[in-house]
């Protein structure tokens, strides 16, 4: 089977100026749990997890102690609406990831299993020879796959 064939095709993508409180809006609106994030010609820059957009664990140098960051600095998570402030300036690209991996709509879903298992991660930004996304396969389906249901 292809990833063609598992895909969700077309999926909805957002840009890297646009701020983190556009992307949170769009992700809980559509109930999606991740966007690609595309230049003006629709390839692919990265892409934004939920898990991106929310505050996480860090050592503090020099201690044990941990502490939570986001976007590179120390929150408070008792001021929360700091960080609403944050996400009505930070662009998408501030905490975008670039590192993940990408496939093609002709690669064997095993090789986008594969992927997804050694990425750490929960979604997978399907690309043409352009780069430019033209789906998206997620953990869930191959769960609907192994269970019959694509």
């Amino acid at each position: 089977m292809k990833v063609a064939e598992l895909m969700t095709p077309n999926p909805d993508t957002i840009g890297p100026e646009a701020t983190l409180e556009e992307a949170a809006r769009r992700i809980l609106e559509k109930r999606y749990s991740s966007l690609p994030v595309v230049d003006r010609e629709g390839c692919l820059l990265g892409l934004l997890q939920v898990e991106d957009l929310l505050p996480h664990p860090e050592h503090i140098p020099f201690s044990d102690v941990e502490a939570l960051q986001l976007f590179g600095e120390w929150v408070d998570v008792n001021f929360l609406e700091n960080i609403y402030r944050r996400y009505q300036k930070a662009p998408v690209k501030a905490v975008m990831r670039t590192d993940m991996p990408r496939i093609h709509p002709e690669d064997p879903v095993g090789r986008a299993l594969e992927a997804l298992l050694k990425g750490d991660i929960r979604h997978l930004p399907v690309v043409d020879q352009g780069n430019r996304v033209v789906g998206i396969l997620t953990c869930s389906d191959f769960l609907k796959l192994i269970l019959g249901r694509r």
